[in-house]
């Protein structure tokens, strides 16, 4: 695996867990990044496989941007090649943290096998829905 941090600052580039490339043969990148943007809604982008092997490090990551900054927390999923049990456990405690820190949680652009795996779990409600569908009377 070899984790690759974009758009972080030197302190988070050295906190994060690094690999090789030959550790796991035929292992995509885990790509982390993320920006604020002027409104202060942090967007943190997560590309490559979320998976056993990197679910850990991306919880870790997101963390420390929802420590940082005191806005709404967006999680880009465009990019996402894969997500696993341990990927989609890493998602809800991402959320989790961030209702705990009393954030705004989101993720943005999930993929079609993801939103079918949310489905078949039930997260879609908690992750698909609208904030008009999550009123307390539905």
């Amino acid at each position: 695996m070899l984790a690759r941090v974009t758009y972080a600052t030197a302190e988070e580039a050295d906190a994060m867990s690094w690999a090789h490339d030959d550790d796991l043969p035929g292992a995509v990148p885990l790509e982390l990044n993320h920006r604020v943007l002027p409104g202060g809604e942090a967007v943190v982008g997560i590309a490559g496989d979320l998976d056993i092997a990197t679910a850990e490090m991306a919880v870790r990551y997101v963390r420390r941007v929802i420590d940082r900054h005191r806005g709404p927390v967006t999680v880009d999923l465009a990019a996402l090649g894969f997500c696993d049990a341990q990927g989609l456990s890493a998602l809800v405690r991402m959320a989790g943290y961030a209702e705990r820190a009393g954030r705004p949680f989101r993720l943005a652009s999930p993929g079609p096998s993801l939103v079918k795996i949310m489905r078949i779990t039930g997260l879609d409600r908690r992750f698909l829905a609208s904030p008009a569908d999550r009123s307390p009377h539905s």
